[in-house]
């Protein structure tokens, strides 16, 4: 059985007399991964403030390590879980190697200077950046920077994690970048991370476990349950998402008539039906028109087309036709 880090017992979290989020009841044990998702002033930021003890609960205890936040003192609670912020404000002009050493300073730990160096040559093995050791913090990109700050959250060596939307400023490759490391972290350490964040499709694919805020609840669960039974694609994408059985995929609602069967289960199979959808079809597979996809090759009636822009404007084209008589 693994071991509780973080247990939050009849939590409400709020300002002054207003409540945000009430009676949650839940905990993070070692080797997790999981994502905080919800709307817009859900409450996900005071959660996170509140486990962190820059605000006070109002209701019930969280409790690190089987001890009362309430009698643990900012420097301990910051010995016990590390954060990562969005971006740094400031990034300052040092190695980083010598940012990460910053994750030091809080470790009870001591090392002498052979142990300190191999120690964050630890830290950048495990997150990939060996090669950026020697570079500038004001000299790497943005996604690399973040790594290095998840690095020396690493490097105070706590057994808790909290990210807060790690992932906002980057771009999509930096972003499944972070969300793989820190799925492939913790199993390699015995550190849990708690991550608050917009991109759905990828915590959904990514973490162990959901922490979904609605209606001032937390509901908890597998990724694939909380997606199913709180509906939480539709919900935020305002309902612009909606499950397409056809498609057997989330697409985009529309009232279109013209529907069209895609056969093919292929990368190109996939990205033309994408075009078509694009353009205000539905896919149907009791569509009158049917077009069959193979590896590389579209094939409607005797045609074939290599370009999915040539189909569509086909098809666009010819729809009336076809519709009309079933060819």
């Amino acid at each position: 059985m693994k071991n509780t880090i973080l247990q939050l017992e009849n939590i409400t979290v709020g300002y002054g007399n207003k409540k945000i989020i009430s009676s949650i009841n839940t905990c993070i044990s070692e080797n997790e991964f999981i994502a905080i998702l919800g709307k817009n002033g859900a409450g996900k930021s005071t959660l996170i403030n509140t486990i962190l003890g820059y605000q006070n609960e109002l209701e019930g205890d969280i409790f690190l390590h089987q001890q009362s936040l309430k009698k643990l003192s900012k420097k301990e609670i910051a010995q016990n879980i590390a954060i990562v912020l969005p971006r740094l404000n400031n990034v300052p002009k040092i190695k980083v190697s010598e940012l990460i050493e910053i994750g030091l300073v809080g470790q009870q730990t001591e090392f002498n200077k052979k142990e300190k160096e191999d120690f964050i040559i630890h830290i950048l093995d495990l997150v990939g950046i060996q090669h950026l050791k020697n570079n500038y913090a004001t000299e790497i990109s943005e996604g690399q920077l973040q790594l290095v700050m998840i690095a020396r959250a690493l490097a105070q060596n706590t057994k808790l994690i909290i990210l807060d939307e790690p992932t906002s400023n980057l771009d999509i490759a930096n972003q499944y970048k972070i969300f793989n490391l820190l799925h492939e972290l913790k199993s390699k350490t015995s550190q849990s991370f708690l991550m608050i964040s917009h991109e759905a499709d990828l915590a959904l694919n990514y973490t162990d476990k959901i922490w979904w805020i609605e209606n001032g609840l937390l509901f908890e669960d597998i990724p694939e349950q909380i997606a199913y039974e709180k509906q939480i694609i539709p919900k935020l994408s305002d309902q612009n998402l909606m499950f397409n059985s056809d498609e057997n995929r989330y697409s985009t609602s529309t009232n279109n008539t013209l529907s069209i069967n895609v056969k093919g289960n292929s990368e190109l199979a996939y990205w033309v039906k994408n075009g078509f959808v694009r353009n205000g079809f539905i896919i149907k597979n009791n569509s009158k028109i049917t077009i069959e996809i193979t590896e590389n090759n579209i094939i409607f009636g005797e045609k074939i087309f290599v370009n999915i822009q040539e189909i569509i404007t086909f098809i666009q084209q010819q729809y009336e036709k076809y519709n009309h008589n079933g060819s």
